[in-house]
C-alpha cells in the first residue's frame, strides 16, 4: 500500500483515470489515505514499544472522508502518560512517509486533556473534533476524549457555539463576498460554497445533535425537497472543486476566469439555446452556489430563533391584513382563504419590506415558496399587485426585498421572462455578476442617486417607467441576439400585461432599446460634433426621456462593476448629457437651426476670448483667424491661455515640443504646443507609451500658423501620483522623438519584449468600421480589437502612413478590449470617399490587430 502513495501526484491520476469524480473521487482518496496510514501505524516498533495508549484520529475534512486532491490531510496523535516517552517517535514514523508522497499534513499530538482544552481556546479546532474519526489505536482512548468534549465544550456552551459560528461567517463574508454570483466564485469560502455546507452541518450536530441531511430532513428543519436540492448542489460543488485542484496542480478553490470555459467542457456544457458552454456551465454554478447560501441562511435564521438569540422584541404589530412584524421580521399571518381572494398580498408583504427595510421571516419565505401557484395569469395582470410592485421599486432599499423574491421564486413567476436571465453568466471581466442581480443591483443604483440627484431625479415624470426598465433593461440577454433590441420588443409585451398604455410602454421599451446609448457614445464620440448632437436629441426626444437615460446609464454602469465606471465616465456622459439637454432646450434640432450652430458658437467664443484679453494685449495669433471647430472644442479661458503660451514661447516653439500637465479628477490633461510635423500624434502617443500613460481622448488643431495645439486626457498605468509621474523627462522624449533621435518603434518592441503579458482571458471583438455618416466634416474609423501595449502609437501610426490627418481621437479601452475611434481627413482636410482607399485602410488597421481581412 505504501508504494500506492509514493508519489500523490500520481495517486489523483489513477483516480481520474478511474473515472472518479465527486463524492466518490473523495471517498477512495480518503480509503487509500486511511490503508496507508493504519498500515504505518501498525507496523510502527515506536507505537507497540510505547507502553500506553495511543489513537490516530482524522480531522476535518478528512475525518468526513471528504479528502481532496490537494487539500491538507488533518490528524490527531492522541496518547495518555504512559506513550509520552515514545509518542514523537511514532508520530515521526507515520508523518514522515506522507511528507516524503507530498502530502500537506496538519497535524498535533496531545494527552485528552490538551485536546479538549485547546478545543476551547481554539474555535476552528473545536470544529474540527466535531469530525473526528478513529484511523487505528485505542477505541477507549478516542472514546474518553468524545465524552469529554461534549461535556466541556457542547454541553451548555450551545449558545456561545452559535454566536462563535456566526461571527465567523460574517467574517467570511466580508472576506470573500456578499454575494454568491461573483466572476471569480470561490468555491470553499464564498457566500454558498462548502465551508456554509460544513457550517451547516456542524451547527446542527453540535446544538441539536443532529447527524447529515437525513437527520436535519427527520426534525423538519429541512423539507424533503430543500434536502434533495441542497444534496445535489452539494455533490456539484464537490465534483467542481475536485476539477479545479485537477486543472490547478495545488489547492485552489477560485473557479478563476481562465477555468472557466475548460471546466464548461470537462462538464460536457455546449453552445446552443444562443449561450455560450462556459454561460450554461456558470449557470450551473451560480444556481448551486444560491441553493447551498438560500438553504443555510434559513438554517441559521431558524438556530437563532430556537435558541432565542436575536434579542428581538417579540410584540406583534399589524402593518395590514395578513401581514405583521414580530421579532425584527415581516410575517405573511394571512389565511389560505384570504390569500386566495387577495393574492396581491404576496407583493403588499415585499412593498413593506422595501420600504422599513426588515426581513422577510424564513418560515414566510418557505411558505411563499409553496403558494407559487397564485402567481397566474390574473395575478400578472392584476393592477393592485402592479401597485404594490411600483412601489417597491420606488422604495428606499428595494435590493434585499427583490432578492428575497428571487430566492422564493416569485419574482420570476411574477415576471415570467426573468426566469430566462436568472443565474445568467456573462463570460467577461466587464460584468461582476450574473444578469439578474445586475439588474436588481440596477434598481439599487437608482434607488441612490434619488438620493444624491434628488433635482435630477425629481424632475422624471414617470418614476415607475425608469425603475422597470432599470429592473428589466437587460432582459434579453442569453437568447442569441441584440439583447437591447429584443429587450426593447419583451418589455412592450410585459408592459401590456401590467396594464400600462401604449404611450408609457414605447417610453419603456425605449429606455431598454437605448440603454448603452450615452454610455457608448459619450466614450466613443466627439462631444464638440454639433452634428452629433442633434442627432443624439433627434433620437431622444424630450427632456424627460433624456434624463431617465441618463440616470438609467449610471445606473447600469455603477452596477456592472468598478471597471464600468470612473471619474472620466462620469465627466463625459454628464457633458453629453448637458450638451444634449441645452440643444434640446433650443430647438436645435429643428431643419433651419442646423447650418447655424457652429458658426455662431464660434463667433460667440471670439467674442467671450477677446473680453477676456487685456485692452492693450498684443497676441501672434488674431482671434478672427483661429478655426470655428478649434473655438467651439475649448472654453474661453482655454483659448486665451493658449494664446498666451503662443506669444509668450514663440522662440522656443520653433526649436521644441512643449508640453503643460494638469491635474485633474480622473484624468490629467496634456496641452502639447509645437510646429506641425508628419506622424506627430503617433510620436506622442508612443512616447506615452513608454511613460506608462494610457490616453483616454485627444483633440488635435492646427493653427494657420502651424502651430499645433493638442490636447491628450491621460490617466496613469501604475500606481503613481501626479507629482510623482516625471514631466520633465517625458517632454524630454518627446522632443527625442520628433526630432528622430529616439526611435519610438523599437522602443516599444523592447518594452513589450520584457513584460510578462499574461494572456487574454476573453475573447476581444476585432473589427474596423469606416463611416463618412457619423460626421459632417470627418470621415469616422473605428477600431475594435485586443488592447496591449503600443496599440494606439501601431494605429495612429499607420494612419499617418496613408497620409491622414486625424481631428480627434476618443480611446475607450474596457477591459482589455480595445476601442479607439478616430476622426480623420484627408490632408486637404476632406473625407475619405475612394473606396479603394478605404478598403485599404481597413485591410492595413485589421492587419494591425492581428486579424488579415478575409
Amino acid at each position: 500500500m505504501a508504494l500506492e502513495l509514493r508519489n500523490r501526484q500520481q495517486v489523483q491520476e489513477d483516480l481520474w483515470q478511474q473515472g472518479l469524480s465527486g463524492h466518490a473521487l473523495l471517498a477512495r482518496h480518503t480509503e487509500l489515505v486511511d490503508a496507508f496510514l493504519i498500515e504505518q501505524f501498525q507496523s510502527a516498533p515506536a507505537v507497540r514499544q510505547a507502553g500506553g495508549a495511543i489513537a490516530l484520529i482524522a480531522l476535518g475534512g478528512y475525518g468526513r472522508r471528504e479528502l481532496y486532491p490537494f487539500s491538507d490531510i488533518d490528524l490527531l496523535l492522541l496518547h495518555d502518560r504512559a506513550a509520552e516517552k515514545k509518542i514523537r517517535e511514532a508520530a515521526e514514523s507515520i508523518l514522515y512517509p506522507l511528507w516524503d508522497a507530498g502530502f500537506q499534513v496538519g497535524h498535533s499530538v496531545r494527552t485528552v486533556k490538551d485536546a479538549v482544552r485547546f478545543a476551547g481556546e481554539d474555535y476552528l479546532f473545536q470544529v474540527a473534533l466535531l469530525d473526528a474519526r478513529l484511523l487505528a489505536g485505542s477505541e477507549v482512548l478516542f472514546q474518553d476524549l468524545l465524552n469529554l468534549y461534549r461535556k466541556k465544550i457542547i454541553e451548555g456552551s450551545r449558545d456561545k457555539f452559535v454566536r462563535t459560528m456566526h461571527n465567523l461567517r460574517a467574517e467570511r463574508r466580508q472576506k470573500y463576498g456578499t454575494h454568491s454570483y461573483l466572476l471569480e466564485p470561490q468555491i470553499k469560502e464564498g457566500k454558498g460554497g462548502l465551508r456554509d455546507i460544513q457550517a451547516m452541518l456542524w451547527t446542527a450536530k453540535a446544538v441539536f445533535g443532529l447527524d447529515g441531511l437525513t437527520a436535519l430532513e427527520d426534525s423538519g428543519m429541512l423539507t424533503a425537497e430543500e434536502r434533495s436540492g441542497f444534496a445535489a448542489a452539494w455533490d456539484m460543488l464537490i465534483s467542481i472543486r475536485v476539477q479545479l485542484h485537477r486543472l490547478s496542480r495545488r489547492q485552489n478553490d477560485r473557479l478563476f476566469f481562465e477555468y472557466q470555459e475548460e471546466l464548461a467542457a470537462v462538464f460536457g456544457c455546449q453552445d446552443q439555446d444562443g449561450m455560450r458552454a462556459v454561460e450554461h456551465f456558470m449557470r450551473q454554478v451560480y444556481s448551486c452556489l444560491q441553493t447551498v447560501a438560500v438553504t443555510t441562511d434559513l438554517f441559521f435564521e431558524q438556530v437563532q430563533e430556537n435558541l432565542r438569540l436575536s434579542g428581538k422584541d417579540s410584540r406583534e404589530q399589524e402593518l395590514e391584513q395578513g401581514i405583521v412584524v414580530r421579532a425584527g421580521s415581516l410575517r405573511l399571518t394571512a389565511a389560505d382563504a384570504l390569500l386566495a381572494q387577495q393574492p396581491h398580498l404576496l407583493l403588499r408583504l415585499f412593498l413593506h419590506a422595501g420600504r422599513s427595510g426588515l426581513p422577510v421571516h424564513h418560515r414566510t419565505r418557505q411558505m411563499l415558496t409553496r403558494s407559487l401557484f397564485m402567481a397566474d395569469e390574473a395575478f400578472r395582470s392584476s393592477k393592485r399587485a402592479f401597485k404594490a410592485f411600483s412601489g417597491l421599486l420606488l422604495s428606499d432599499n428595494p435590493q434585499p426585498a427583490l432578492e428575497t423574491m428571487l430566492e422564493t421564486g416569485l419574482l420570476t413567476a411574477y415576471l415570467p421572462e426573468f426566469a430566462k436571465v436568472e443565474s445568467l453568466a456573462q463570460h467577461d471581466l466587464y460584468h461582476i455578476c450574473t444578469v439578474d442581480r445586475h439588474q436588481l443591483q440596477t434598481v439599487a443604483e437608482l434607488a441612490k442617486l434619488r438620493r444624491s440627484e434628488p433635482e435630477l431625479s425629481a424632475a422624471v415624470a414617470e418614476p415607475q417607467l425608469l425603475c422597470l426598465a432599470g429592473l428589466l433593461h437587460d432582459i434579453g440577454k442569453g437568447r442569441g441576439a441584440d439583447h437591447s433590441v429584443l429587450g426593447a420588443e419583451l418589455v412592450n409585451s410585459i408592459g401590456l400585461r401590467l396594464g400600462l398604455d401604449s404611450k408609457e410602454r414605447e417610453r419603456l421599451a425605449f429606455l431598454v432599446r437605448w440603454h448603452l446609448f450615452l454610455p457608448e457614445n459619450a466614450l466613443r464620440r466627439d462631444l464638440s460634433d454639433h452634428a452629433f448632437i442633434r442627432e443624439a436629441a433627434r433620437l431622444i426626444g424630450d427632456q424627460d426621456m433624456l434624463t431617465m437615460l441618463y440616470l438609467l446609464s449610471i445606473a447600469d454602469s455603477k452596477a456592472t462593476g468598478p471597471s464600468a465606471w470612473s471619474d472620466w465616465k462620469a465627466a463625459l456622459m454628464a457633458k453629453l448629457f448637458l450638451k444634449v439637454r441645452a440643444c434640446l432646450e433650443s430647438g436645435c434640432t429643428a431643419e433651419e437651426y442646423c447650418g447655424q450652430s457652429e458658426a455662431q458658437g464660434a463667433a460667440w467664443l471670439r467674442e467671450q476670448a477677446a473680453a477676456r484679453l487685456l485692452p492693450s494685449e498684443e497676441i501672434k495669433m488674431p482671434l478672427a483667424e483661429l478655426p470655428a471647430d478649434y473655438l467651439t472644442s475649448f472654453s474661453p479661458e482655454e483659448v486665451v491661455r493658449h494664446l498666451r503660451l503662443h506669444r509668450d514661447q514663440a522662440a522656443l516653439l520653433q526649436q521644441k515640443v512643449l508640453l503643460f500637465p494638469e491635474e485633474r479628477q480622473g484624468h490629467w490633461p496634456l496641452l502639447i504646443l509645437c510646429r506641425d510635423r508628419h506622424g506627430l500624434l503617433a510620436k506622442i502617443c508612443g512616447v506615452l507609451s513608454l511613460h506608462n500613460l494610457s490616453v483616454l481622448a485627444a483633440k488635435i488643431f492646427t493653427w494657420p500658423d502651424g502651430t499645433v495645439v493638442d490636447v491628450l486626457d491621460v490617466k496613469p498605468t501604475a500606481q503613481i501620483t501626479f507629482a510623482e509621474q516625471n514631466w520633465q523627462a517625458l517632454a524630454n522624449d518627446l522632443n527625442r522623438a520628433v526630432n528622430y533621435h529616439l526611435n519610438v518603434g523599437l522602443q516599444l518592441h523592447s518594452k513589450l519584449e520584457g513584460l510578462s503579458r499574461r494572456p487574454a482571458v476573453q475573447q476581444a471583438k476585432t473589427e474596423v468600421v469606416i463611416s463618412n455618416a457619423a460626421s459632417d466634416q470627418y470621415t469616422v474609423i473605428e477600431v475594435y480589437g485586443c488592447d496591449h501595449l503600443g496599440a494606439l502609437y501601431q494605429l495612429t501610426q499607420t494612419l499617418s502612413d496613408f497620409r491622414l490627418s486625424i481631428h480627434r481621437a476618443r480611446i475607450a479601452t474596457e477591459v482589455e478590449q480595445l476601442i479607439d475611434v478616430f476622426y480623420v481627413t484627408s490632408e486637404d482636410r476632406r473625407k475619405i470617399e475612394d473606396a479603394a482607399l478605404l478598403a485599404a485602410i481597413n485591410h492595413a488597421l485589421l492587419h494591425i490587430l492581428g486579424n488579415e481581412a478575409r
